[in-house]
């Protein structure tokens, strides 16, 4: 009798456990039936970006376009404000990783590591020393992902060297070779005064590349001691030494070295590129930067989802059809196709041909490859939080020693080292 009632007690939860199973495949089956043939429910994603039309009609458009479920809705100010007005975004711009800290700090700092991986987002599409200067800056883990990178090139207006019977800059020339060059095109032809060289002070790509500016470990400034940079700084020096190409704040500050090349009145400058107005009529040519030996910076624009977005997975779609071959190609913010940041579409050819599709007048009998020869600097491993602050003293100096009669470099740099002790321990004091 225990017997059979045992056998009929198993036939009884062995036909309930059936039927949940049943009952859980037919759910399983509708929901999947749902989600492939219903209307995804509308969500909106919050960016923390400005509304450039530029912007909008690069990314916003054409995502809304591919997920029309999804609205997007900007939000600017702090993460400090947006936290407090409930507007906390789900994917964040950067420029340079000046604002990763931020990220960090507010409680937005999210490593896409996991969600990169089970999305099937191929992350080896990117330069890995590009990469890895956004992943330093992120403690090695991945907040953002590069959405373009920087070029740069020295550029040169042929006419002048034409004016002085100087030949053309080429690929391959070091500071000290172009500022020789510089010595020969400055001074005045035919009643025009012409200036040789335009080195830049702010956001000098050397500095990116040289390592670290503050040791990450002992929070101690080792810029003043750095060979690269003592060496850039004497280059600076020689160069706005050259008579006839002094440095003149109305020149080379606020943009204006980019009016006085589109005046004919400039034969160099060495920057960002970005080319001259067409309607300025310069007849221009670009060679490779003068790069320090390890390799010249990336930079620019990267974007990441945040820690407390609820649409996690929505904004990786997103990025997986921003970040694809054909969006990036056919992208206008920050100059396109020549800024994209996978090197294979430099390799096959396939970001030139864009650009010479959309803008070929521009690029015509240019020396194109000199933008995307050059590797990029390794990344450091480790970097210190108050690294980035440096900047400002870098530039202070570089101004005060071409302006301030200043011809002792070791006693500026020494000046600048305290000045750096005190600013890291003030920053230090305010947390």
């Amino acid at each position: 009798m225990k017997l059979i009632f045992g056998n009929r007690i198993f036939l009884l939860f062995s036909l309930l456990l059936c039927c949940v199973l049943i009952f859980s495949g037919c759910t399983a089956k509708e929901k999947e039936k749902v989600s492939a043939n219903g209307e995804p429910e509308p969500i909106t994603l919050k960016i923390h970006f400005g509304e450039d039309e530029n912007f909008i009609n690069s990314y916003i458009k054409p995502a809304e376009e591919e997920f029309p479920y999804i609205t997007f809705e900007h939000v600017e100010g702090s993460y400090e404000e947006l936290n407090a007005a409930g507007s906390t975004p789900d994917i964040v711009f950067h420029w340079n990783k000046g604002g990763l800290a931020d990220q960090e700090e507010y409680g937005l700092a999210y490593d896409m590591t996991e969600l990169i991986e089970q999305s099937g987002f191929d992350i080896s599409r990117f330069d890995p020393n590009q990469l890895a200067e956004w992943q330093t800056a992120s403690h090695g883990e991945t907040w953002v992902l590069p959405i373009m990178t920087s070029r740069w090139a020295l550029m040169y207006n042929k006419d002048v060297f034409d004016a002085f019977g100087v030949e053309y800059p080429k690929d391959g020339m070091n500071w000290e070779e172009v500022i020789d060059l510089a010595e020969k095109v400055t001074g005045e032809r035919n009643g025009m005064e012409y200036q040789g060289l335009y080195m830049p002070k702010h956001e000098a790509p050397i500095f990116w590349t040289t390592g670290n500016f503050v040791d990450p470990e002992s929070d101690e400034p080792v810029w003043t001691e750095d060979g690269t940079i003592r060496d850039y700084f004497n280059s600076y020096q020689r160069a706005y030494s050259i008579p006839g190409n002094p440095y003149i704040p109305e020149h080379w500050e606020e943009g204006g070295w980019v009016e006085l090349f589109e005046q004919g009145k400039l034969a160099m400058v060495a920057q960002f590129f970005s080319p001259p107005n067409p309607e300025a009529n310069i007849n221009w040519d670009i060679a490779t930067y003068p790069e320090p030996e390890n390799g010249v910076a990336s930079r620019g624009w990267a974007m990441g989802i945040s820690a407390t977005s609820e649409h996690k997975e929505e904004a990786m779609k997103v990025f997986d059809f921003w970040f694809s071959d054909e969006q990036l190609l056919n992208n206008t913010f920050i100059s396109g196709p020549l800024y994209v940041p996978f090197p294979h579409l430099y390799e096959n050819g396939a970001a030139l041909d864009k650009a010479n599709e959309r803008e070929g007048e521009i690029w015509e009998n240019r020396n194109m490859e000199a933008l995307f020869s050059l590797p990029t600097a390794d990344s450091p491993e480790k970097i210190s939080e108050y690294d980035e602050g440096a900047i400002g003293t870098i530039d202070e100096a570089l101004y005060e020693l071409v302006t301030e009669d200043q011809t002792d470099l070791n006693t500026l740099l020494r000046q600048k080292y305290d000045e750096e002790i005190n600013r890291i321990k003030d920053e230090k004091g305010k947390k």
